[in-house]
């Protein structure tokens, strides 16, 4: 059966495909979509951002980081500017972007495009996606997926993210001798 856009097996005795025990309902859902945009630490994650539609450059530089990140990193719990990391996506790079950072004194971590297995944020992402896929009753529209996602976001404990954090020696080492990791 399909379930969040993936295929899931299903096991069940011979000729009881009908049955009523093995029969899923489907949500339907409109067409749209939400971006969602999070930075975190071992210490403290900020508020999700959520974007509907597409994010280009210029809406990540006035809704993300004149808005958000410029902010958090000017007032920094830890009292130090923090390198920030991102996951080299296209409004990312943008070269005005990229100016602004500069100009805002941020400084940046080369990363690596396409090493979504080395980034922590991924594994965040997932537990995140995971948790909205699970909600009861499922999301049925943009509102409620907008919501829901800031919900689950929050409620995801620090301590997890701590954890994340502190497994990417694992997967650089991991890395390092090569082949797929298992994170």
């Amino acid at each position: 059966t399909a379930h969040g856009g993936r295929l899931r097996p299903v096991w069940r005795q011979r000729n009881t495909a009908m049955a009523q025990r093995n029969i899923q309902e489907a949500v339907p859902f409109g067409s749209g979509s939400v971006m969602v945009w999070g930075c975190m630490s071992a210490d403290c994650r900020m508020d999700l951002i959520t974007v509907r539609g597409n994010l280009n450059g210029p809406r990540y530089q006035q809704e993300i980081h004149e808005r958000a990140v410029v902010p958090h990193f000017d007032n920094h719990p830890l009292g130090t500017r923090p390198i920030f990391m991102d996951d080299n996506a296209i409004p990312h790079r943008v070269s005005a972007v990229i100016e602004l950072m500069r100009q805002d004194a941020i400084d940046t971590l080369p990363w690596p495009a396409r090493s979504p297995d080395l980034n922590p944020i991924e594994h965040l992402w997932d537990v995140l996606g995971r948790s909205v896929r699970q909600r009861e009753p499922p999301v049925q529209t943009l509102d409620e997926l907008t919501a829901g996602l800031h919900e689950e976001w929050q409620r995801i404990p620090q301590n997890q993210i701590r954890r994340m954090i502190q497994g990417m020696r694992r997967r650089l080492e991991a890395v390092v001798r090569g082949g797929y990791t298992r994170y």
